[in-house]
């Protein structure tokens, strides 16, 4: 089998004279580009995920791919890239997302400027929303205003800000506020997403039942520890327990009861899984008075006592 060949290519850096001095690299300037195959060893700053370039070169790049998103933002003239057998021919203005671990080429047909950025953003896996975010990574994307319009000029305006921090100084690059603005940048790409169609209630009455119940659910969500009847909740949000009944499941889909069991089995699981707390004392933890009670409806839940799903765990 052959071995992969370390390369350097033979091409000068992203960095030269030409590139004016408000752009140039903070800490130390671009060294060169290294290949194993198609795998690039990307150059980032020392001891940062970032690396961003104001490219003017006349110069095209073969084929590679890298664990980092790319993104390219064409300032003057035409830059094309090819991914997956498609060219993507990018005009000024335009927001080229490639996702990470995507082989892509460069072909540089003429003269002009563009900012190029590598960020690894591997640690938004453990985000809830993050699996709408990689649907959005499962093909390299284009934003302009026409296919973007609701998102598009905020989204330049931050990577323009982003360009400002990672350009402002010399000996060190602000990666807070860069980060910042690129979660700022993926947020507004997650809401563009239909699943997230916000709920409009156009009555006065239904919008003011639906802010009551919120505000109970994130009360429970965030007390469930703690004793919580039907009467208290009915009360906290101002019905009758019967009236109260009804409308917890008309805008849940559950009964009131069988939310609260589902919250205080999520904690359990949690709590069993990577703590080394007794049974007897997650049970109090989850919420229940006593550990009968507490291992009857966590058997129930599961199909398993709650240490042998400590146990189950614990091997896989």
């Amino acid at each position: 089998m052959d071995e992969d060949i370390r390369i350097e290519l033979p091409i000068t850096p992203d960095y030269d004279d030409t590139t004016p001095i408000i752009y140039n690299q903070p800490v130390r300037q671009f060294s060169k580009r290294v290949l194993n195959g198609e795998d690039e060893d990307v150059d980032f700053i020392p001891e940062t995920s970032i690396r961003i370039w104001y490219n003017n070169q006349y110069k095209s790049y073969a084929p590679h791919k890298h664990d980092a998103l790319e993104i390219c933002i064409p300032i003057e003239n035409e830059y094309k890239y090819l991914i997956g057998g498609k060219a993507i021919n990018l005009v000024p203005g335009d927001i080229l997302f490639i996702p990470p671990n995507m082989v892509h080429e460069i072909e540089c047909e003429n003269e002009g400027c563009r900012f190029i950025y590598l960020f690894k953003i591997g640690f938004l896996e453990g985000l809830y929303d993050f699996s709408y975010l990689t649907e959005f990574f499962k093909e390299p994307r284009v934003l302009n205003v026409t296919n973007y319009p609701g998102v598009y000029g905020k989204i330049y305006e931050a990577f323009m800000g982003i360009n400002d921090s990672y350009f402002l100084y010399e000996n060190m690059v602000l990666e807070l506020p860069i980060y910042s603005r690129l979660m700022n940048i993926f947020s507004l790409l997650v809401t563009t997403n239909p699943q997230f169609t916000p709920i409009h209630l156009e009555d006065t009455k239904s919008k003011s039942k639906y802010v009551k119940f919120k505000s109970l659910i994130n009360h429970i969500n965030a007390h469930f520890m703690e004793e919580i009847t039907l009467e208290w909740a009915a009360d906290y949000v101002g019905f009758s327990k019967y009236h109260f009944a009804r409308l917890f499941k008309e805008y849940t889909d559950v009964t009131f009861y069988d939310y609260l069991l589902h919250r205080r089995m999520q904690a359990a699981k949690v709590l069993l899984t990577d703590t080394n707390k007794t049974v007897t004392e997650i049970a109090f933890q989850s919420g229940f008075n006593n550990l009968t009670s507490f291992t009857r409806c966590f058997k129930n839940a599961t199909g398993m006592t709650p240490t042998r799903f400590r146990l189950t765990r614990a091997r896989s």
